[in-house]
């Protein structure tokens, strides 16, 4: 069947075409003109004219929920400022525009078609152009012109058993004469082909005008409105090849572009999915919070829409902090109602999110050092504002006021604080960015807190692991005295010692008899836990020297803390002397310590291994010399260093020696004191004795945290019986 179509029928389809585009274009061009002066209208309203006010149920939705939608199916945002903002709102919000997007079809127009045979068959090799367009004209029973210039060779074949149909002959016609250059002009009933002289474009024309032309190539000037021109030559170039080209003229955002007919045609329809309006095709919705903070929502509902929709997600968040909303975008016609479900879960009305003020009592630690310790930690977060009961966010600091608030009725929850120690684990992670201020009240002993429920749980988190009950160090020691011989006038070899004392162990089993005298020292071996240490060490130094002990003291000190032990006397000394104004003098009289000072300070990993800060000071006075005014003159004795030891091993200090001179001076009463013969009934001598200090240290771990740890009683039970032992020796 031949379709039988005139070319003046042709020339009317495609002037209605042009007119349909151009009424199209014409109605958009006024919509977006008309919105333009509303919007502008609406802005510059004077604040004393009458508001735009939305519908009923917008204001009603306002009061009702978080997030209602209206009669408009535009979301109602509630905590608007005044029916204005909400308006703006309302103007901001847009499902968008879907483009329909239908392809590219050239239509191009034919002849009229007289009917006959409708097979035509081709089977031509390097023809001439000009016989080939001859024979296809005459085929179509068509007037055709052909220019002298036309050169061009072709070959064009047909399959036998697939002839061309008489209607695939103008197209055809078509595609010979744009490749060869040639252009095709209807001129009435009469077809003109005539070849290109200029290399220059026919026509210059624009995207409306483009169907009017009849070039072979054709230069077109194309306006961007909404994307600029370096992004779009890039996506049009392909389209463009071999022949064509793209430019842009000079800082405008205004597109030259050469090619034939068909390839602007099919750029040209690229260009109305580039160069559209963004906010016309994008679904926009702004969403002001009420409770929630912005910045957390947007961060919360980007991560659900990255576990729903995958790495990437359609919806695209973003919290505007200033104003306490979130910004969310879409494809057009995507839809927003599930994302306003969230929102409004997300923007709950809880009381989590209203700030509050706890009451927290200290147990363990001093309330003044862990509230400093706990602001010196938050102290960056302090400017953060706070969302009272049924009130917007500000921008106002939450610590105005609160000096005189601490003391008044305010929220307390103490359930709070027993619900969140067991929730959380005792390492969980804390985050930083908390808003709390902490007050400490030295008479309770107490922190208030004063920030929201969420916070403060988890500001509890990091609070259970600082209030514990302080680890302990027992150290058990044993001070005594060398008295060196013509051996050991330098001192004892504590190496050696420590050697004989692990190469040859003591029984432990139980409490045995005693151990030998130990030069007036005598030790239980079951001394304490039943260790061998101590008693080895001891039975290794009294072998060869004697030994006397001085002291045995116990003492527990906390972890990071000072414990000290003193033995010995005070001595006055002669600080100065004052006289008062009516000439009377006053001796000012000082007291100095002698004799042995142990200072520890322990510190304990979570490994078990005490870190112990030592200084042990030796001093006494020397009786050989004399100070001012008769003042003493003391001989001062000091180690300080730093030991690693395990939980229950020994330590020794070893090394301080003291030298004492005395003149011992005896004779017959009454006799030795005869002039000249006195000698001869006295007896002088001069003595002088050495002594080497030692201390034998034994720090033991008090954990009262842990049930099966070594409690008070039972390391006083095995001090008495130490005690016991130490008593039947008359030690």
């Amino acid at each position: 069947m031949v379709f039988i179509v005139t070319a003046e029928e042709m020339w009317r389809k495609k002037c209605r075409s042009i007119a349909t585009r151009n009424s199209k274009r014409i109605r958009r061009n006024s919509m977006l003109a008309l919105g333009a002066i509303i919007f502008h209208s609406c802005a510059i309203l004077n604040p004393s004219q009458d508001p735009v006010v939305p519908s009923s149920s917008s204001a009603q939705s306002v009061s009702g929920g978080i997030i209602a939608p209206n009669g408009s199916g535009i979301p109602v945002i509630p905590g608007t400022a005044n029916t204005e903002q909400q308006a703006l709102i309302d103007a901001i919000n847009r499902e968008g525009e879907s483009f329909q997007y239908r392809g590219f079809s050239e239509q191009i127009p034919q002849p009229e078609i007289i009917e006959g045979d409708d097979i035509v068959e081709l089977n031509y090799e390097q023809a001439d152009l000009r016989i080939i367009l001859e024979e296809l004209a005459n085929a179509l029973d068509i007037a055709i012109v052909l220019d002298p210039s036309i050169d061009n060779r072709i070959s064009i074949r047909t399959p036998p058993d697939r002839p061309l149909q008489r209607d695939d002959i103008w197209p055809l016609i078509r595609l010979l004469t744009r490749d060869a250059g040639i252009l095709v002009e209807q001129i009435g009933d009469v077809f003109n082909a005539r070849k290109l002289e200029s290399p220059l474009p026919a026509e210059i024309v624009t995207a409306d005008s483009l169907s009017d032309t009849g070039g072979a190539e054709v230069m077109q000037v194309t306006p961007l409105t909404f994307v600029s021109s370096e992004a779009v030559i890039q996506a049009i170039e392909p389209f463009l090849s071999p022949d064509g080209s793209v430019s842009q003229l000079g800082n405008r955002d205004l597109l030259i572009i050469t090619g034939s007919e068909y390839q602007l045609n099919r750029i040209n329809q690229l260009l109305m999915l580039l160069d559209a309006d963004p906010f016309a095709n994008q679904g926009i919705h702004l969403y002001q919070l009420s409770n929630a903070n912005a910045a957390e929502v947007a961060t919360e509902l980007a991560e659900i829409l990255l576990l729903i929709e995958g790495p990437t997600p359609s919806y695209q968040v973003r919290g505007i902090e200033r104003i306490n909303s979130i910004l969310v975008t879409a494809p057009a016609a995507r839809g927003f109602e599930e994302i306003s479900r969230w929102v409004r879960i997300l923007d709950a009305d809880i009381q989590e999110q209203v700030e509050q003020l706890f009451m927290y009592r200290v147990k363990n630690l001093d309330a003044l050092e862990l509230a400093d310790t706990l602001s010196n930690v938050f102290e960056d977060n302090e400017d953060r504002p706070f969302a009272e009961e049924g009130e917007e966010p500000s921008g106002g600091s939450m610590f105005d006021g609160l000096a005189g608030e601490a003391g008044q009725a305010a929220s307390i929850d103490t359930e709070i604080a027993s619900q969140a120690l067991t929730a959380l684990p005792s390492n969980a992670a804390v985050s930083a960015d908390l808003a709390l201020q902490i007050v400490a009240d030295e008479a309770t002993n107490s922190l208030l807190i004063r920030s929201t429920a969420r916070d403060y749980r988890q500001l509890l988190t990091t609070i259970s692991q600082l209030d514990v009950v302080p680890l302990q160090v027992m150290v058990n020691a044993v001070i005594a005295q060398i008295t060196l011989t013509d051996d050991t006038r330098f001192g004892v070899d504590w190496s050696r010692i420590a050697n004989d004392a692990v190469l040859d162990p003591i029984s432990t089993s139980g409490v045995t008899d005693f151990a030998p005298n130990l030069g007036g020292l005598m030790f239980s071996k079951g001394f304490i836990d039943g260790s061998a240490r101590v008693e080895a060490t001891l039975e290794a130094i009294a072998q060869n020297n004697e030994v006397r002990l001085l002291a045995r003291p116990s003492l527990t000190v906390g972890n990071n803390q000072e414990g000290e032990i003193q033995i010995g006397a005070e001595v006055p000394v002669e600080a100065g002397e004052s006289i008062s104004a009516g000439g009377l003098s006053t001796t000012n009289i000082q007291y100095r310590d002698t004799g042995i000072g142990l200072l520890i300070e322990p510190k304990i990993n979570e490994d078990g291994v005490v870190n112990l800060i030592i200084t042990q000071t030796l001093r006494s006075v020397d009786n050989s010399a004399s100070g001012i005014n008769n003042n003493p003159v003391f001989n001062n004795q000091e180690i300080t260093t730093t030991v690693v030891v395990r939980d229950g091993e020994n330590i020794v200090l070893g090394g301080l020696i003291q030298t004492d001179t005395e003149q011992l001076n005896t004779g017959i009463p009454l006799l030795n004191r005869i002039p000249a013969v006195g000698n001869l009934f006295s007896y002088q001598q001069d003595n002088t004795e050495r002594r080497e200090l030692f201390i034998v240290l034994r720090p033991e771990i008090i954990n009262l945290n842990e049930e099966e740890g070594p409690q008070y009683a039972e390391i006083l039970d095995r001090f008495a019986l130490a005690s016991e032992l130490f008593e039947k020796s008359n030690i």
